[in-house]
Parts: C-alpha cells; sequence; structure tokens
C-alpha cells in the first residue's frame, strides 16, 4: 500500500476510534440544597466536573436504581447501598474499585472533583444513575441528580 493512503487511512481510524470511545463532559455544582447538572444525558462514559459551591462537604456517589430519586432508602440520615440485584434497592456502579460505602471522592466546600465514570453495562430494568451526596442527611436536603444515558 502506498504511504499517501496508509498514513491518512490510519489518521482516520484513530480519529474515529478517540470520538467513539470519548467519553462525554458534563459540568455541574453541588449546593447546599441540591446538585445542579449542565444536562442530565451523558453518553456511555461521562466525565464529570462538579464544583462544590455550597459550605458543607459532600462524599459524592453514582448509583443505579429503579427508585424514584426522591424514594431512595434511608437508614441513619444517609442512603443505603446494596451490592445485590433486586428491586427497590440502590446499587452502587461496577466501575468503584473500593467496598462499601462506594464514594467517588470526598468534596470540601470550594473544592472540585474532576473524574469519569463509566455507564456501561447497564441493565435493562429501567434503572437510572442517581448521582448524590452520602454524607450525614445530604441526601435529604436533596443534594442528588438524576444522570440519565444514551445507549
Amino acid at each position: 500500500m502506498n504511504h499517501r493512503v496508509l498514513v491518512p487511512a490510519i489518521a482516520s481510524a484513530l480519529l474515529v476510534g478517540a470520538c467513539i470511545g470519548g467519553s462525554t463532559g458534563l459540568k455541574g455544582e453541588i449546593r447546599d440544597d441540591g446538585i445542579t447538572l449542565a444536562a442530565d444525558h451523558a453518553g456511555a462514559a461521562v466525565r464529570l466536573e462538579l464544583h462544590n459551591a455550597g459550605a458543607k462537604s459532600c462524599d459524592l456517589v453514582v448509583a443505579l436504581t429503579t427508585l424514584a430519586a426522591n424514594a431512595l432508602p434511608v437508614v441513619d440520615k444517609q442512603v443505603v447501598i446494596t451490592n445485590s440485584d433486586g428491586t427497590g434497592i440502590v446499587r452502587p456502579i461496577m466501575t468503584y474499585v473500593e467496598a462499601p460505602p462506594w464514594v467517588l471522592k470526598h468534596i470540601e466546600p470550594g473544592a472540585t472533583f474532576s473524574g469519569e465514570v463509566a455507564l456501561d453495562s447497564t441493565p435493562k430494568d429501567g434503572s437510572e444513575r442517581v448521582l448524590f451526596c452520602n454524607s450525614l442527611g445530604d441526601y435529604q436536603l436533596g443534594r442528588y441528580a438524576i444522570l440519565r444515558f444514551d445507549r
């Protein structure tokens, strides 16, 4: 094959591969009374950039559930996360490296979390991703948001 054809073909393949496999950037803000996102949809992988504009710290969690975002199970002022199957539970996403409490990051006031979360392998049971702060009492203050994904 000629170099004039081979080099552009390789470059094109790399560009297409990067576009297909890349993550969607999503910015947002954590406040004392909620989490706002620039959009509620993302691709199969999302690169979150969340600024804590509130006066309280946040233990940031992304989980799967079939429950409404405002109806998650709470015990001792924290959302109960269970690594099992079934309805009516909140499951951790499988990109977490460590076991419970499945916190992506503890974010102090004024700090910004920047990290990628894979949203692939989503079950077909109607589950949605819920992004929330799981420090004591945060969820009850409305510090959560739905993060839908585009298949």
